[in-house]
């Protein structure tokens, strides 16, 4: 049985100790030499958090949503990763899309500077309150940084998907497998 190693431990272990944290919640390793790097990628810890993730799972960012969070009106880390696993596994998407989801408008996954941010709101889906979210667009981060604006309100989850691939395919240039 293999243990998991932590980042640090990588780190010290095949760079100089040195560990980059990037604003959507990716960790770098830097200064890894050539000669380490096979060693390196043979880890454990790489089999889950892939060096080359796909585009969307490159950039997804989640708040703790209602799993950790009081605050949260919807769960948000499980339903985001599953999201952009089957989105990833309908479409080849030429690019990293930032897709952030908060469960709250206290904002903590900052879907206003995102490409794609849902805020989790209560919806309504046949006559019943159900899991849902606001959508933002448009949001980006930088030099010409500016905050998205919110384009649909109150999408049931459970009907996100297709509005997701859709966006995808028309904005962001992906094609159906």
């Amino acid at each position: 049985n293999r243990r998991l190693v932590k980042p640090d431990m990588l780190a010290e272990v095949y760079g100089n100790g040195e560990i980059r944290l990037t604003v959507e919640q990716n960790a770098i390793i830097p200064n890894v030499p050539e000669s380490r790097i096979e060693p390196f990628l043979g880890e454990p810890l790489l089999e889950k958090f892939s060096i080359n993730p796909q585009p969307l799972t490159r950039a997804v960012v989640s708040c703790t949503g209602a799993q950790f969070c009081n605050f949260a009106l919807i769960e948000t880390k499980n339903r985001a990763m599953a999201m952009v696993k089957e989105l990833e596994a309908e479409l080849s998407i030429p690019k990293p899309v930032r897709i952030h989801w908060t469960g709250c408008p206290n904002s903590c996954g900052q879907p206003q500077v995102a490409d794609i941010g849902l805020m989790g709101t209560k919806a309504r889906k046949d006559g019943k309150m159900v899991e849902g979210v606001d959508l933002y667009m448009g949001g980006t981060v930088g030099k010409d940084a500016k905050l998205g604006n919110c384009v649909q309100k109150g999408i049931p989850c459970e009907d996100l998907k297709p509005v997701l691939r859709n966006l995808l395919i028309e904005n962001f240039g992906a094609q159906p497998k």
